[in-house]
């Protein structure tokens, strides 16, 4: 038969089963690592219970398979010794880690690894206007946006002196796509088949009607801008500096455990 009694008088052993004992520090301990309160009596009896369960399995498992116990016992050693030595590690780095990041360190950076920071982006040779609705029916203009003929091009331009909010008609000129519809709602699939199969559209949004015709494209590659890219530049850096660390780190601290204890051989 297993001992179990709990409410010790002793008022440091809240519970014993068999051999194990449970004191008020480790159940402190076990409630804090549950999340839960220490002046919850609800939290208090199911730490409880929850260690009263734990003790009776290893009593069991002790009963009926000793050498299993065992191997998952090493095992446990053998994580928590990892796990010991990964937080020694974080400590090693953060006494040594050189936060400071200079500029050229980070220009260097950006120099080296330029290509991680470009892109592709779509230029266009495009006719766009921007016109208040509450000035009636757009169908003409609609039709002359088309280009069907060279007398539509300037009909637009006549147009847009008039009555545009906003308007781009540099037809010769390449500009970047995302320039040109910044003020327009249009989603990201719409926009590459607008380019790729150099169509036009009209958009309506809050009392404005957008007009616009793509007549040409290209694909340009683009650097994003090291100002841009300064703040992951220094992530990247000091990662690198983390990792070089803890490459070090585990190596220093055995060695330097072993010569702060002693150790007897027998």
């Amino acid at each position: 038969m297993f001992l179990f009694s709990c409410d010790f008088q002793n008022e440091d052993i809240v519970c014993q089963v068999d051999k194990y004992q449970l004191t008020e520090d480790e159940l402190d301990e076990i409630i804090l690592l549950n999340d839960g309160s220490l002046d919850n009596s609800e939290d208090r009896d199911k730490a409880i219970e929850e260690w009263v369960d734990m003790q009776l399995l290893k009593l069991e498992l002790e009963e009926k398979a000793p050498e299993v116990l065992n191997s998952n016992q090493q095992k446990v050693e053998k994580e928590l010794a990892e796990r010991n030595l990964f937080e020694l590690e974080n400590q090693f780095i953060r006494e040594n880690l050189d936060s400071i990041i200079t500029d050229s360190e980070i220009q260097a950076y950006y120099e080296k690894h330029r290509e991680n920071y470009v892109s592709q982006s779509y230029i266009v040779r495009a006719l766009y206007l921007k016109v208040a609705d509450t000035l009636g029916n757009h169908n003409a203009i609609a039709e002359s946006f088309l280009l069907k003929n060279d007398k539509h091009i300037e009909d637009v331009k006549k147009y847009a002196n008039l009555y545009a909010t906003n308007f781009y008609f540099e037809e010769k000129k390449w500009i970047y796509f995302e320039d040109l519809v910044r003020d327009i709602p249009i989603s990201e699939s719409k926009k590459k088949e607008l380019i790729v199969n150099r169509d036009n559209a009209i958009f309506k949004e809050s009392g404005f009607t957008h007009f616009i015709n793509i007549l040409d494209y290209r694909l340009k590659n683009i650097s994003s801008p090291m100002e841009v890219e300064k703040k992951l530049i220094e992530k990247h850096i000091l990662k690198r500096r983390v990792n070089a660390l803890r490459e070090k780190a585990r190596e220093t601290i055995i060695e330097n455990v072993r010569q702060k204890y002693k150790v007897n051989y027998r």
